[in-house]
């Protein structure tokens, strides 16, 4: 017997009951979603702080053209901060260009609080994504999602450390995708960056100074984005942010962790998004689209007839509404791959197939030597009147952070009694592990315990 008219009737029913009143909305996520989300990711995130030689303004989140920095202290060694996320248990660790831009020290502290040293691999400041490296362990690694699935109004966490407050969550929705906001253009020194691609998820979840390179998390807990940048006239938040998507930010690190830098598909075209007048002087029924606005001699575009006033509105079989649409297009793409962009030429359609070129960024840092003898601690010792005391400490140091001064006087270390700068060197030399525990009288205070990993 037929199962169709059955089914007929059972839709008719159905239909009949919800005929006349409007369907109940669906129930907003509950605070155990939430939790299970955080209690997912934020065992992978970590905490970032960088000692720098450059003005701290460069420490602080990009933001949007016209928008004044907050008033800073001068330039000089700053310590900044920022966030991350545990890619693998090899140590490597995602993170925004601008947290590590110009490092000279970075510690990064886990969510279990253990404190590691770390090494910037590389950095790609076109994309703001960086790569560090700790050494290997048992690391909770993150989840990676897939960025692309994100809609609009989809709820999704800000982890990271916002103004020094570690391991923080705020919640929001999704505002906006393929967002570009004119922050990767130019380099702190002024020039013009090379290939700047901003497609940023925009996000009401709350970010600060100090979010910078934590993950965006979706409510299965899998990170989305990377936080990189707050749409702000004080520097603080003011209502949105922008995070790198994970797709890309994952593409981008895979190459600065393979390679050093990244080598993305070049079209070798000027663009710009279409308007209104753009509309009526190519015949355009809409505003969507790309308009070639100047094409490189001899460049991928010029070889393949691509005209000035064409339109891209496709490559392959993604549709391009934006400037950036099209450029995430192309990052998906291989140099010297052959992509068939779909134009508008003065209101008539064409294809035209282009064998794209290659352009190059990202950096791998030279690695600074690392100091020897007591210095490489972080602090230094002279004999005065027979003891032996504090010189001079590394500002921002591991020593520094832990309590170590100058003036303190020296009595033991590692339970050794010291006597002589010579009976110090000596003791940090057998020092395990790198960890120092040291006795010291303070003027004021008296006897005092320090403990450390010795680090400069």
């Amino acid at each position: 017997m037929s199962l169709r008219p059955r089914c007929i009737a059972l839709a008719a029913v159905l239909c009949a009951a919800a005929c006349g009143r409007e369907q109940a909305p669906a129930p907003a996520p509950g605070g155990a979603t939430f939790r299970a989300a955080v209690d997912g990711v934020l065992p992978s995130v970590v905490y970032i702080q960088v000692e720098a030689a450059r003005p701290i303004e460069e420490l602080l989140p990009p933001l949007p053209p016209g928008v004044p920095l907050p008033e800073m202290p001068p330039g000089g060694t700053q310590l900044g901060a920022g966030s991350g996320v545990i890619l693998d248990r090899e140590g490597y660790i995602l993170t925004s260009d601008h947290v590590v831009e110009g490092a000279t020290e970075v510690m990064v502290t886990l969510h279990d609080r253990r404190e590691f040293e770390a090494r910037v691999v590389a950095r790609d400041p076109s994309t703001d994504v960086a790569v560090l490296k700790i050494e290997p362990g048992d690391y909770p690694v993150a989840r990676l999602g897939d960025s692309d699935r994100l809609q609009l109004g989809d709820w999704v966490l800000a982890v990271g450390s916002p103004l020094g407050l570690q391991f923080s969550v705020s919640a929001g929705v999704v505002s906006a995708k393929g967002r570009s906001i004119g922050i990767l253009g130019t380099r702190r020194d002024g020039a013009a960056q090379a290939a700047p691609l901003e497609h940023f998820i925009q996000t009401d979840a709350a970010m600060n100074p100090g979010n910078s390179g934590g993950p965006l998390v979706d409510l299965e807990g899998r990170v989305v984005g990377i936080n990189t940048a707050i749409a702000s006239p004080t520097g603080l938040y003011f209502g949105y942010g922008f995070a790198v998507p994970i797709n890309l930010a994952r593409r981008v690190a895979d190459q600065l962790i393979r390679q050093g830098y990244v080598s993305r598909a070049y079209l070798g075209v000027m663009l710009d998004e279409v308007e209104t007048a753009d509309a009526h002087v190519y015949g355009l029924s809409s505003t969507e689209g790309a308009e070639v606005v100047h094409v490189e001699p001899n460049g991928p575009a010029d070889r393949a007839g691509i005209e000035l006033g064409d339109i891209v509105v496709g490559v392959g079989d993604r549709d391009v509404e934006t400037v950036s649409d099209l450029q995430a297009a192309l990052a998906e793409l291989t140099p010297g791959a052959v992509a068939r962009l779909h134009l508008i030429r003065y209101g008539s359609r064409t294809s035209v197939d282009v064998e794209l070129g290659a352009i190059r960024s990202g950096e791998r840092p030279v690695p600074r030597p690392a100091p020897a003898g007591p210095a490489g601690i972080g602090f230094s010792v002279a004999q005065q009147g027979g003891r032996t005391v504090v010189a001079a400490v590394r500002p921002h140091s591991a020593a520094a952070r832990a309590g170590i001064r100058p003036g303190q006087v020296i009595l033991e270390v590692n339970r050794r009694e010291i006597a002589s700068v010579e009976e110090f060197a000596s003791a940090v030399r057998r020092a395990r592990n790198g960890v120092l525990s040291v006795i010291v009288v303070e003027p004021e205070l008296g006897r005092r315990i320090i403990n450390f990993e010795a680090r400069p």
